[in-house]
């Protein structure tokens, strides 16, 4: 029973930790520096199932293309692979501050007014927390989360008004 050592629960312990600080310091950092983009991806979890699974379609396949370009490809292209796999994760984490600050929004505080990067804070911590389930947290929720933070992205974005026809272009007079 040597895989049951001090060292080895610590590694896990901090690695758990370290974790929900990178997901919860995404959620916030994007919340900060793209407001607008995170208050359109909270906006499409109105429809969490439709979020999750436009989500997945796109995720798993550049994620798979990725991996078998990482995997086949010369050394100067594995990288490309790399990258493929890594966009479609760095999405999902920028659309799941949505989440987080839908999350949040239903735990309303009276500071929210003056500091509304703290929807987002406790938002965050109370879905970062549902990660710590052993097994189902890392295995099922996680994976959906980052994939429904794909779809709310995507869905964001392809969902964005356009400014009407020649309205955008006229200069200011002055």
């Amino acid at each position: 029973m040597d895989y049951l050592t001090t060292a080895n629960v610590l590694l896990w312990v901090f690695l758990t930790i370290a974790f929900y600080f990178v997901f919860l310091s995404h959620w916030l950092v994007a919340s900060s520096l793209f407001p607008d983009y995170v208050e359109r991806c909270q906006e499409q979890y109105r429809r969490p199932v439709v979020t999750t699974l436009v989500g997945l379609l796109f995720t798993v396949v550049p994620i798979v293309a990725g991996l078998t370009l990482a995997k086949i490809a010369p050394p100067a292209l594995k990288w490309t692979g790399i990258l493929i796999t890594a966009v479609p994760v760095i999405t999902g984490l920028l659309g799941t501050a949505g989440l987080a600050r839908r999350v949040g929004c239903g735990m309303p505080s009276p500071v929210d007014e003056n500091q509304p990067w703290r929807r987002v804070l406790r938002g965050g911590t109370a879905l970062a927390l549902t990660f710590l389930l052993p097994l189902l947290g890392q295995l099922v929720v996680i994976p959906l989360v980052v994939a429904s933070g794909v779809g709310a992205s995507a869905l964001a974005w392809l969902g964005r008004k356009q400014p009407a026809a020649g309205t955008a272009s006229l200069p200011a007079s002055q």
